[in-house]
């Protein structure tokens, strides 16, 4: 008897319409709508970025949050690289979380949404995809200041959080 490898495909549209069923509308919602967000950065699904089931391979929207967010920086005048040699400051993720809605597939384009906040030694990043108007994740990333000179942990200093028009958390 011989061994072979069987590969089932998924009818990604099936489980979409039955995520509608149970999850409601997976439109935009209030809280997850396009107007809350402050800058956002097209892109177009690549076929390496597509696992076998033909849908965005899940990690890849971390990807997407972290280009969108060097986007962000660069839009607000300070590519990314500048932070550490101007600012003295770079950013280690402490934390990423992601809640997904509806498959992304290979060719279509995304709208990687953005907004930022800060408080004491971190930044946080609250991130919405969007096929259209179609939510298809939101998520969060955590950011923590280090002293590029020390290594330890430096505070958000309030002309870079102006720079990137962060928020201040107690606002």
């Amino acid at each position: 008897m011989k061994n072979q490898l069987q590969i089932q495909f998924i009818d990604h549209a099936s489980i979409a319409r039955g995520f509608k069923k149970h999850n409601g509308n997976k439109q935009m919602t209030r809280k997850n709508s396009k107007e809350e967000f402050e800058f956002h950065h097209t892109l177009r699904v690549r076929y390496a970025e597509s696992d076998p089931q033909g849908i965005v391979f899940n990690a890849n929207y971390l990807v997407y949050f972290d280009v969108t967010i060097t986007e962000y920086f660069r839009f607000h005048g300070l590519p990314y690289g500048e932070s550490v040699s101007t600012h003295g400051i770079d950013f280690h993720v402490v934390h990423c979380s992601i809640d997904y809605k509806a498959p992304a597939h290979f060719d279509e384009e995304l709208q990687i949404y953005v907004k930022g906040s800060y408080s004491g030694v971190k930044i946080f990043w609250d991130l919405a995809v969007f096929k259209e108007n179609t939510l298809i994740c939101s998520g969060n990333l955590v950011y923590a200041g280090v002293d590029v000179v020390n290594g330890g942990l430096r505070k958000i200093e309030p002309n870079l959080a102006s720079i990137l028009k962060l928020k201040s958390k107690s606002e």
